[in-house]
Protein backbone atom coordinates (compact mmCIF):
# COMPACT_ATOMS: atom_id res chain seq x y z
CA UNK A 1 0.00 0.00 0.00
CA UNK A 2 0.56 3.55 -1.22
CA UNK A 3 1.43 6.51 2.16
CA UNK A 4 -1.50 7.92 1.14
CA UNK A 5 -3.50 4.94 1.45
CA UNK A 6 -1.96 4.08 4.70
CA UNK A 7 -2.85 7.51 5.50
CA UNK A 8 -6.52 7.49 4.55
CA UNK A 9 -6.96 4.64 6.90
CA UNK A 10 -5.38 6.43 9.79
CA UNK A 11 -7.21 9.45 9.25
CA UNK A 12 -10.52 7.10 8.61
CA UNK A 13 -10.06 4.82 11.96
CA UNK A 14 -9.41 8.00 13.98
CA UNK A 15 -12.24 9.68 13.15
CA UNK A 16 -15.03 6.95 13.72
CA UNK A 17 -13.32 6.66 16.97
CA UNK A 18 -13.71 10.01 17.20
CA UNK A 19 -17.28 10.00 16.78
CA UNK A 20 -18.39 7.23 18.94
CA UNK A 21 -16.79 8.91 21.63
CA UNK A 22 -18.30 12.59 20.82
CA UNK A 23 -21.96 10.53 20.38
CA UNK A 24 -21.31 9.19 23.84
CA UNK A 25 -20.68 11.72 25.48
CA UNK A 26 -23.90 13.50 23.85
CA UNK A 27 -25.96 11.17 24.63
CA UNK A 28 -24.71 11.04 28.26
CA UNK A 29 -25.25 14.88 28.76
CA UNK A 30 -28.80 14.44 27.19
CA UNK A 31 -30.09 11.87 29.66
CA UNK A 32 -28.54 14.09 32.17
CA UNK A 33 -30.61 17.37 30.93
CA UNK A 34 -33.36 14.98 30.61
CA UNK A 35 -33.42 14.30 34.09
CA UNK A 36 -32.81 17.57 35.36
CA UNK A 37 -35.91 18.74 32.95
CA UNK A 38 -38.25 15.78 34.44
CA UNK A 39 -37.49 16.77 38.35
CA UNK A 40 -38.14 20.44 37.61
CA UNK A 41 -41.19 19.46 36.01
CA UNK A 42 -42.33 17.12 38.38
CA UNK A 43 -41.44 18.71 41.57
CA UNK A 44 -44.30 20.87 42.16
CA UNK A 45 -46.80 18.36 41.22
CA UNK A 46 -45.33 16.00 43.65
CA UNK A 47 -45.32 19.13 46.17
CA UNK A 48 -49.29 19.67 45.71
CA UNK A 49 -50.21 15.44 45.55
CA UNK A 50 -48.24 15.63 49.29
CA UNK A 51 -49.88 18.59 50.63
CA UNK A 52 -53.13 16.75 49.99
CA UNK A 53 -51.84 13.52 51.21
CA UNK A 54 -50.61 15.35 54.50
CA UNK A 55 -52.75 18.44 55.54
CA UNK A 56 -50.85 21.15 57.24
CA UNK A 57 -52.22 22.23 60.81
CA UNK A 58 -53.58 26.15 60.63
CA UNK A 59 -54.41 28.50 63.00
Amino acid sequence: MSKQTVNFWILFSVSIILSAIIISVFVKALKVILMIVLTLALSPIIYLILRLIFPTKRR
